[in-house]
């Protein structure tokens, strides 16, 4: 049975600390989301860098934390609620501190950290708030990176869908580029009826 502070507490000091940190840009833009019977919303809910990024948290002292924390994060990118989704077990140590020693201590824990995105899902791996900051930030440059080679490629192909519509109304440009690039006519197939006869 629990017993200690209230995971929202912890809940609300995480998006101070990445407040801090410049991962959000503003203290309005966190947005700390009460548990209860409706998970239709995040526990937190940021603006990092223009993309939604929904941080599902647990306490590992509860049962299935880890499962129902990535659980959350990806129903949340899923159903486009977010453009990622993070997954948090706090240790439950936390539960405990005085609450002005609170925010120093939850900056220095360990925490089990899932990142899931539209492509991919990590598996959790621990560190700290920093580490936290440092896995959104490069989460980040990941996307960018495969947003750019999905532009690029729709843009070539745009490009050879343009040159090759050209291209094959003139029969003699046509031509002339086949035998650049050594492409060759194909025979003529034989008609079997010829063949037979001689």
């Amino acid at each position: 049975m629990r017993t200690g502070r209230r995971q929202e507490v912890l809940n609300t000091i995480l998006g101070q600390l990445l407040q801090e940190r410049g991962v959000v840009n503003a203290p309005e833009d966190v947005i700390v989301l009460k548990k209860g019977a409706n998970r239709d919303i995040p526990d937190l809910l940021v603006n990092f860098q223009g993309l939604r990024t929904a941080v599902e948290c647990e306490v590992d002292d509860q049962v299935n934390a880890a499962q129902r924390a990535i659980g959350s994060a990806r129903d949340r990118v899923s159903s486009g609620l977010a453009h990622i989704g993070v997954a948090i077990v706090y240790p439950r140590h936390l539960r405990e501190p005085e609450f002005v020693a609170l925010k120093a201590e939850l900056e220095k824990s360990p925490l089990q950290i899932a990142v899931v995105t539209e492509s991919k899902e990590t598996a959790y791996s621990v560190g700290d708030v920093n580490y936290l900051e440092s896995t959104l930030r490069q989460t980040f440059s990941e996307m960018i990176r495969e947003d750019v080679v999905a532009e690029a490629a729709a843009e070539l192909d745009a490009g050879v869908e343009q040159f090759a519509g050209v291209v094959a109304s003139k029969i003699g440009i046509a031509h002339r580029l086949a035998e650049a690039l050594g492409i060759r006519e194909l025979p003529k197939p034989r008609r079997a009826g010829k063949e037979d006869s001689e």
